[in-house]
């Protein structure tokens, strides 16, 4: 994640903590204008809006504040680009490597004080938070939308799952967080 082809953006952690919980709230937005209309097409696009930003948003958010918990300082938040890049598989790469993704670094220094456990949990809360999150709207959908729209949402959620649950272990936050639990 730090080669990146392009400069990276530094993002003071306040302005990015501002950033992750604006993005929230219009998560929750587009939630609520997917209530005001009658219209299929219109509630279906509010509530995708409303999906990616609960699965974006709440990502480096979930770091933060689990760090925070632990002990872990962060530096500052950056644009970059998704470790997943270094998978190398050809579609993979090729949809992932231009989106730019918001990323927060640890303060080294302060991993010497906090536990393996909390080290891992650090690390897997983005994981589990952009898993998890999304979860969200797609419940939304199934009270409150037509069936097809429910569906919809319900095969993107899914598939979020397990596409986290194959690639993160092998170069994420969950492999992060393995490798946590083995350091002394």
């Amino acid at each position: 994640m730090e080669s990146v082809s392009y400069p990276k953006r530094i993002i003071s952690t306040w302005a990015g903590n501002a950033i992750e919980i604006t993005g929230l709230v219009v998560g929750f937005a587009f939630l609520y204008f997917s209530s005001l209309t009658s219209i299929s097409i219109l509630k279906l696009v509010t509530l995708l809006f409303s999906w990616f930003c609960f699965w974006y948003f709440s990502h480096c958010l979930a770091h933060f504040i689990v760090g925070k918990l632990v002990g872990i300082r962060f530096l500052y938040y950056f644009i970059g680009r998704s470790s997943l890049v270094k998978l190398k598989l050809p579609i993979v790469t090729s949809l992932i490597k231009p989106i730019p993704v918001l990323g927060i670094k640890i303060d080294k220094s302060s991993l010497t004080n906090t536990s393996r456990c909390g080290r891992s949990i650090t690390y897997a809360s983005g994981a589990f938070a952009s898993t998890l999150s999304p979860l969200i709207p797609f419940a939304y959908a199934l009270v409150y939308t037509e069936q097809p729209i429910a569906v919809l949402l319900g095969v993107i959620t899914i598939g979020n799952i397990i596409f986290t649950s194959y690639l993160s272990p092998r170069v994420g936050d969950l492999y992060k967080a393995k490798k946590a639990l083995h350091q002394e």
